[in-house]
């Protein structure tokens, strides 16, 4: 049985979809990009020995836009997942993370190991790195981003179905099933029109990008049980991806068939299984 719930945590409302209260293993659930809580609907049910608490990142879903003078870096959105973390009593719990959800866990899991007994990364798990000398021009797109985003108006679409199809053509594609759950919790109607929630915010330019070496940095500082599960047709399984991977032994891969939304479609079941055999060994 899934519930809604709702948190206040810095300032504003953050929702989230919670599985299986009181079960053994406490995990907090991290989505992708432009996703919601919804991204967890289909894994979630078959993981039965996890309290599983889903949510809505700042800007997506159900949940409050940041304040003007904040910023959605993978970083900003940490101190939310601890304050939630603190509100749930877990002095520990296992990050299972999604695409930017996945790279959130890493930049987590580097930087206070202290907090987590387990991290699981789905096909993401660091991001684009830039070169040191591109900073200025990283910068300087933020401000222009940010500077003009009252400019920008959302794609509206005239039913559910439209914005549906819409998702599957994304610059990931989706099956029409799984896009339909993200959908139908990030979209609202308006005028005759269905328009998404997101903050227009989240497709800025972010204010400055990680060097490889920072990437590499974070890496090597996780010291919690980790495991990386990679779609064949993701972003994390790509060949060049995997070899680089190698070096980190630290961390257990497996790949799976599928797309970047492996964990909503078929593969679900395997994918939930193995997770489990991960955090119960």
């Amino acid at each position: 049985m899934v519930v809604e719930k709702s948190f206040s945590v810095n300032g504003y409302q953050l929702a989230a979809k919670e599985w299986h209260a009181g079960a053994k293993y406490p995990v907090l659930a991290l989505h992708g990009w432009l996703d919601n809580a919804a991204s967890f609907d289909v894994l979630a049910p078959l993981m039965s020995s996890c309290h599983l608490v889903a949510l809505d990142m700042p800007g997506h879903g159900l949940s409050d836009h940041k304040s003007l003078q904040s910023s959605y870096n993978l970083w900003d959105d940490l101190l939310d997942v601890l304050a939630i973390a603190d509100q749930l009593g877990w002095d520990k719990f296992i990050l299972l993370g999604h695409s930017r959800g996945a790279l959130m866990s890493v930049l987590l899991a580097g930087a206070m190991p202290e907090r987590l007994s387990q991290l699981v990364l789905l096909d993401a798990v660091w991001p684009q790195a830039v070169e040191p000398s591109q900073a200025p021009r990283q910068l300087a797109k933020y401000l222009r981003d940010n500077r003009s985003v009252h400019k920008k108006r959302l794609p509206r679409y005239a039913s559910i179905d439209a914005a549906v199809a819409a998702r599957c053509r994304g610059f990931l594609p989706m099956t029409d099933s799984s896009a339909r759950l993200i959908v139908e919790r990030g979209i609202k109607q308006q005028q005759g029109e269905f328009h998404w929630t997101n903050d227009p915010r989240l497709s800025n330019a972010s204010a400055f990008k990680m060097t490889d070496e920072h990437n590499d940095a974070f890496m090597a500082a996780i010291t919690v049980p980790a495991l990386l599960i990679m779609a064949e047709q993701g972003l994390a399984g790509h060949s060049e991806q995997r070899e680089k991977l190698k070096q980190y032994s630290n961390i257990e891969q497996q790949v799976f068939a599928g797309g970047h939304h492996f964990h909503m479609d078929e593969p679900a079941a395997d994918i939930a299984k193995k997770i489990l055999a991960f955090i119960s060994a």
